[in-house]
């Protein structure tokens, strides 16, 4: 079943009491129990949280509410994510984990943060279960991750430009207000595209260190969830594939006894891919393969299914910002390795 974070309906909820609307009655109406709404921990139902959507969108009648709830995104809005966000060394960095763990916030959430000729694209799509989320969703998405980026960053952040696959609303002053760039919409994706100068600033609170700790407690919370998932059962999969070569989605397919066709149907069920799955998994495993002081990083690569060395390399960077020796050498100083226990007096001859 697909999830969405407590903290999430939160911003909503807050912007549903700013249009002096019950938010309890509201709640309550469509079966949501408001009393986990502090619980930033708890998970509502995919199916909840677009009915929500749908109620607030009604009851406000404001064809720009999804602006109005990105007002009350902060880093505990994304979770461990919006943290380690705000501990980057730049808005990049920042990009690039708030991509990478998105489906913490929501398990239906497809997000890209991708190098392209005029800069850097975050893209963002749904992929529900049931019912398609409306086009306030996006715009709380987009704007949410825009407003914390100007909020950790603690200036103005100005896009190149910003597309919405959502139809005009009318008035489009008050996503110039937001963005301060051309807005487009009716366009082939949801996109905001940043010029590389902008999203190379350092974010004044940078502590990468702090950072990879919170990446790995992200890690955590992704593979503890994914336990009773499809895409878990796929991963074992994996793992069996992965020393020396590269695991295939045929030869995947085949060990589950389904069709390539099914296996990537049903991770799509999930809101996830088999390159998605196959990229955390490796990401999940190479940090304990590197904790291990016996294990040579050409070892972890082989482990890992690459074909060299360099090109794990490239993936860890990719992953964390880090070369394998670097992250190594640096978590190694941070968990030194314990010393034998001294024999009690009772054991010396």
């Amino acid at each position: 079943m697909q999830t969405g974070l407590s903290s999430w309906v939160l911003a909503i909820v807050k912007s549903i009491q700013d249009a002096n609307i019950d938010s309890d009655r509201l709640l309550s109406q469509i079966g949501m129990d408001a009393s986990k709404i502090g619980d930033l921990t708890h998970r509502y139902s995919q199916e909840q949280v677009t009915a929500l959507w749908i109620a607030a969108s009604k009851a406000t009648a404001d064809p720009v509410f999804g602006l109005k709830v990105a007002r009350h995104v902060r880093p505990s809005t994304f979770h461990v994510v919006g943290y380690a966000m705000s501990c980057s060394q730049t808005l990049r960095r920042a990009g690039e984990r708030f991509a990478r763990y998105s489906r913490i916030i929501s398990d239906a959430a497809i997000v890209r943060f991708d190098e392209v000729p005029e800069g850097v694209s975050l893209t963002v799509d749904l992929k529900p279960q049931g019912e398609r989320p409306i086009y306030h969703t996006i715009d709380t998405i987009l704007a949410g991750f825009h407003h914390l980026c100007e909020w950790i960053l603690g200036a103005e952040v100005v896009p190149i430009a910003v597309r919405m696959q959502h139809r005009s609303p009318g008035n489009l002053q008050p996503y110039r207000d937001v963005f301060h760039c051309p807005i487009s919409f009716d366009q082939p994706v949801n996109e905001i595209l940043y010029p590389n100068d902008m999203i190379d600033q350092p974010i004044p609170s940078a502590n990468e260190e702090l950072a990879h700790v919170l990446d790995e407690m992200a890690a955590n919370h992704i593979d503890r969830r994914q336990t009773q998932r499809f895409s878990s059962m796929v991963r074992e999969a994996l793992l069996g594939q992965l020393p020396g070569g590269f695991p295939s989605r045929q030869k995947t397919a085949d060990l589950l006894g389904i069709t390539e066709r099914t296996l990537l149907r049903r991770l799509a069920d999930e809101g996830t891919t088999f390159q998605d799955v196959l990229e955390r998994l490796r990401e999940s495993l190479a940090f304990d393969y590197l904790r291990r002081p016996e294990l040579t990083s050409e070892e972890v690569a082989f482990l890992l299914g690459f074909s060299s060395n360099s090109s794990f390399s490239r993936a860890f960077m990719r992953w964390t910002g880090e070369r394998p020796s670097e992250w190594r050498e640096r978590v190694s100083q941070r968990e030194p390795t314990k010393q034998p226990k001294a024999p009690a007096e009772s054991e010396i001859d």
